[in-house]
Parts: C-alpha cells; sequence; structure tokens
C-alpha cells in the first residue's frame, strides 16, 4: 500500500471513472459501458489490401476492393478499429474538440490490436500551428505516443511537418 492509495480511493468515489460514449459510471478508466460497447463495430480482417475497407467474406490476404483496383492508393495501408458510427464519432470530437486527452489512451487500446507486426515507427500526422495554438495540442500525436507506450514500437512527433 502507498501513500497514495488513500487519496485514489477517495478520488474513485469522488470521481469514478466514466463510460468514453456516455458518461456511464464504469469500472476503470478506458472502458465502455455495455451499451455503448455494443453500440461499436470493431473493423477487422477480412479487408481490401489497399484500404483496409471491410469485405463480407474473406476473399484472400492481397485481395482488393473494385475502388483500389481502378485507383491503386498512393500509402502503404490505411486501418480503422471501428467504424465511425454515433458512439465513435462521440469519442473522436470529444478528444479532438472537447480537450478529453485522456481519450487518446482509450483509442489507442482499440487501435493497438490491429497495428501490423512489421511496423517499426509511428508517425503522427502534423496539425498547422494555429491548429495546435488553438486546440493546444495535437490529438493524432497524443494517440500516437499511447499506442507506442502500449506497443513498444518507436514513435516520432518530427519525422513530418506542416
Amino acid at each position: 500500500m502507498t501513500i497514495l492509495a488513500p487519496f485514489r480511493f477517495i478520488a474513485g468515489i469522488a470521481l469514478p471513472p466514466r463510460c468514453a460514449g456516455c458518461g456511464t459510471p464504469v469500472a476503470e478508466d478506458h472502458r465502455f459501458c455495455a451499451i455503448c460497447w455494443t453500440g461499436l463495430r470493431f473493423l477487422g480482417p477480412p479487408w481490401c489490401a489497399g484500404c483496409n475497407r471491410p469485405f463480407a467474406f474473406d476473399r484472400g490476404d492481397d485481395a482488393r476492393c473494385a475502388a483500389c483496383l481502378a485507383d491503386p492508393p498512393r500509402h502503404a495501408g490505411v486501418r480503422a478499429a471501428v467504424a465511425y458510427g454515433p458512439i465513435a464519432r462521440t469519442l473522436a470530437l470529444r478528444l479532438k474538440y472537447g480537450g478529453r486527452i485522456a481519450f487518446a489512451e482509450t483509442m489507442a487500446r482499440q487501435m493497438r490490436r490491429l497495428l501490423p507486426d512489421e511496423v517499426d515507427l509511428l508517425v503522427p500526422v502534423p496539425l498547422h500551428r494555429w491548429r495546435i495554438w488553438s486546440r493546444g495540442f495535437n490529438q493524432a500525436a497524443l494517440i500516437a505516443d499511447a499506442i507506442a507506450k502500449l506497443s513498444g514500437v518507436g514513435h516520432d512527433r518530427t519525422v513530418l511537418t506542416r
């Protein structure tokens, strides 16, 4: 037992962890209540090897959707942990515009499960200095920091500039 344990206990009663989606009290930080959890549509294989759009059925590891066959993307791949819906939208907007920077770790925990094994460096997309000034942070950098901490993969905020 540490000297801070009584204070953490009191803080846990006065300010219990809350669902990132709706604010309902939950057992631990960075968790969702049952209703919000079932409202999230988690993405995973099978998906397009080019853009990672979900497929209805498995077409093989290197299968590409019609859009990527017609106009191949100029990037190595993009991934999303969840489909954009009401809960995911709320979480993203609260982080981006509401200053809820703790949600960066909440998002990173879901993104971490889809991080390819061959990734050795995370590079967040930079914001224009005026956006950083108005928000006070770069949400992509916060998420990359959290993914790096959870996964042990290196990250560098300075590789790209705007």
